[in-house]
């Protein structure tokens, strides 16, 4: 840590930590050779041991500083300078005073007026429809609260673009934005500029609701229209739209989502393409559709330089491994991404954030200390001992038998949908559907979540776009979750209920 009144490259004369952890800390500093003009002092250290990667760190972090710093719109900080000494890194950028939205919520008790939600939601939209038509585009890819900077007038900074990651070891590096607020493409790899209308849609939700996604299960967000039904429902319905698990389903451009929020603003309930978007809302978004694919290996061979022209926008994480999947996922996460395990019992066990009170701008994640690191890549071939091939091959098998199981479950569930007849109501799974788009999965998924959940006396068949329930339940509560799964999980638009209350 730099203590204060110390002078950075002979020109910056550090005030006060503002924040940061692990790898990255931000300082307030002043700048000496231009009337000690405050700005943003962000320093990172490499622990890169091998000097040509350290070379192609350098060099990355160099190229991605200067592509930075092409950028000029109202709603992005300005950077002034970046400089490097030994093996200690520095950017020197705009100071932001004020408050992040992460930060205004806390105060305000979880969530904000519909109105101040829409205008902090147009300037994000100003600023996403500057990166996006950029050629070629740059997607930002961790849009959350704590990202979101509101100065004392009202308007909004997008801050961190993730730049410390060039000097991360390669294995706490991730393709992963913020669980709960990255859209399920982005666990792939496959990023688009419609994944930063996914993240402002979880944003909004979270602003509107009080719904913390970052504490719930991944990708679940029940409808706003359920959920606060005092909000204007076309703005329900914008945000609901945001947030489709299939990106294809998604908004289509920013253009879209802001003149349509603009319309909302105006009194003007318009819509896209003249449909009526509650009817796509109402299918609400499927809830832990796993497993997803696992993360590529991590490579042994150097990384290579980036493109000049397409700057990665990337936040650095470090990794834990999921103690139930034993996959690796962030390290802040309180839900497993894969098989949805829940780690928030083992967060106190986390080391806290380093936050000075009096801080006016970026607030970072510190590293994990008391999980186990992510192996470090491997530079010269090792011979693996003979216990350790064992429990690599029982991991496999284990992890093949419960693929198989999962394959033979499903097809159980395709037979059925065969051989029964439509109007029987005896069958265990959803047997009744024989549309074109049925999904044996998500239907398995819902028995097993109803089995799980104790209402193994319930019963359903999917048909089409609806889907009937029967059995019995013991409360007018149950009755209500299970509709609620069965709908969000199935896609189904349509509930038929003939449940029976037994007390």
């Amino acid at each position: 840590m730099i203590a204060p009144n110390t002078v950075i490259g002979n020109r910056y004369r550090v005030s006060r930590l503002l924040g940061g952890g692990g790898m990255k800390l931000v300082y307030l500093a002043e700048d000496l050779r231009l009337a000690a003009r405050p700005c943003a002092l962000a320093e990172m250290v490499d622990a890169i041991s091998s000097p040509e990667v350290q070379k192609q760190a350098v060099a990355g972090f160099q190229r991605e500083a200067d592509m930075l710093a092409e950028l000029n719109h109202e709603h992005i900080p300005r950077i002034y300078d970046r400089f490097s000494e030994q093996n200690r890194h520095y950017l020197v950028m705009e100071y932001i005073a004020g408050q992040t939205l992460e930060e205004q919520l806390k105060a305000a008790g979880g969530k904000l007026p519909e109105d101040q939600v829409i205008e902090i939601a147009l300037q994000v939209l100003d600023t996403l429809e500057y990166l996006h038509h950029r050629e070629p585009p740059v997607v930002y890819r961790d849009l959350k609260p704590s990202n979101i900077m509101i100065t004392p007038g009202g308007q909004v900074k997008l801050i961190d673009f993730g730049i410390a990651r060039h000097f991360q070891p390669l294995t706490s590096a991730t393709m992963v934005g913020t669980q709960g607020y990255a859209p399920p493409e982005q666990y792939r790899g496959k990023v688009e500029t419609r994944s930063d209308l996914y993240a402002l849609g979880a944003t909004m939700h979270h602003a509107l609701s009080g719904r913390d996604p970052t504490t719930e299960p991944p990708f679940s967000f029940p409808l706003l229209r359920k959920l606060c039904p005092e909000l204007n429902p076309a703005l329900a319905d914008l945000v609901s739209e945001a947030l489709m698990y299939d990106v294809e389903r998604r908004i289509r451009d920013v253009d879209e989502m802001k003149r349509r929020l603009l319309a909302i603003r105006n009194g003007i309930a318009a819509n896209a393409n003249g449909q009526s978007s509650a009817a796509a809302a109402l299918q609400g978004q499927p809830q832990l559709t796993l497993p997803l694919k696992s993360p590529a290996p991590p490579s042994t061979a150097p990384p290579a330089p980036s493109a000049p022209s397409a700057p990665t926008l990337l936040t650095v994480r470090n990794e834990i491994f999921c103690p139930s999947c034993t996959r690796p996922i962030p390290g802040d996460s309180r839900f497993c991404s894969y098989c949805a395990a829940d780690l928030r019992p083992l967060i106190e066990q986390r080391p806290s954030v380093i936050n000075d009170p009096a801080a006016q701008t970026i607030t970072l994640t510190q590293p994990s200390q008391n999980y186990p690191a992510a192996p470090a890549p491997l530079i010269r071939r090792r011979r693996r001992s003979p216990l350790m091939t064992i429990v690599i091959v029982a991991v496999i098998a284990f992890v093949a038998l419960k693929l198989l199981l999962m394959l033979v479950s499903v097809l159980a569930a395709i037979e059925s949908s065969d051989s029964a007849a439509p109007s029987a109501p005896a069958a265990r799974y959803g047997d009744g559907a024989g549309e074109a788009d049925f999904d044996p999965i998500r239907t398995t998924l819902l028995r097993q979540m109803l089995d799980a959940q104790g209402y193994g006396a319930v019963k359903f068949r999917v048909s089409g776009d609806s889907i009937s329930i029967w059995g019995s339940v013991r409360t007018e509560a149950d009755r209500e979750t299970v509709e609620e799964e069965a709908s969000t999980i199935t896609g189904a638009m349509n509930v038929e209920d003939h449940l029976e209350v037994k007390d």
